[in-house]
C-alpha cells in the first residue's frame, strides 16, 4: 500500500513507539522495518510472503506486530498480512499484535472480526 508522506511518518512513528515499548519491557532481538533498525525476517506463506513491521522475543514469547494507519486498515494487502501473521503467531505459540492511530480501535476490531483473524493485542498511542 502506498501511503502519503504524513501517513508514512505516522506509520514509522507507531513502529518506533512499539520498538521502544518492547525494549523497555525487556524484549530482545527486536527487529523493525524502520531506518536504523534491522529489518524483520520475511515470513513465508502459502499465498504470499510478508515482512512484519516489528518482531520481538522475550523468553519463549515471540511477538509479530503490524502497524496500520487509518487508510490501511481496510486494504486488501492488510488482510493478507493479518492472515499470515495471525496464523504464524498461533503456530509458533507467539502473539500477533497491531498498533493503530488513536481512534481507530473499533475499525480494526471490526475488520479482524469480519475476516476471522485473531489479534492478541491492539495498541494505540496515548
Amino acid at each position: 500500500m502506498r501511503r502519503d508522506p504524513k501517513e508514512s511518518r505516522e506509520h514509522e512513528d507507531l513502529i518506533n513507539m512499539m520498538a521502544q515499548y518492547f525494549t523497555n519491557q525487556g524484549f530482545r532481538n527486536i527487529k523493525a522495518d524502520v531506518p536504523g533498525m534491522k529489518t524483520p525476517d520475511t515470513i513465508v506463506g502459502t499465498k504470499s510472503n510478508h515482512v512484519p513491521d516489528l518482531t520481538a522475543n522475550k523468553n519463549n514469547m515471540r511477538i509479530i506486530l503490524e502497524a496500520e494507519t487509518s487508510s490501511s486498515i481496510f486494504d486488501d494487502h492488510t488482510a493478507s498480512q493479518w492472515s499470515l501473521f495471525s496464523d504464524i503467531a498461533q503456530k509458533i505459540g507467539g502473539e500477533f499484535h497491531i498498533v493503530i492511530p488513536k481512534g481507530d480501535r473499533s475499525a480494526a476490531e471490526r475488520r479482524a472480526a469480519n475476516l476471522g483473524f485473531r489479534i492478541d493485542m491492539i495498541w494505540t498511542p496515548k
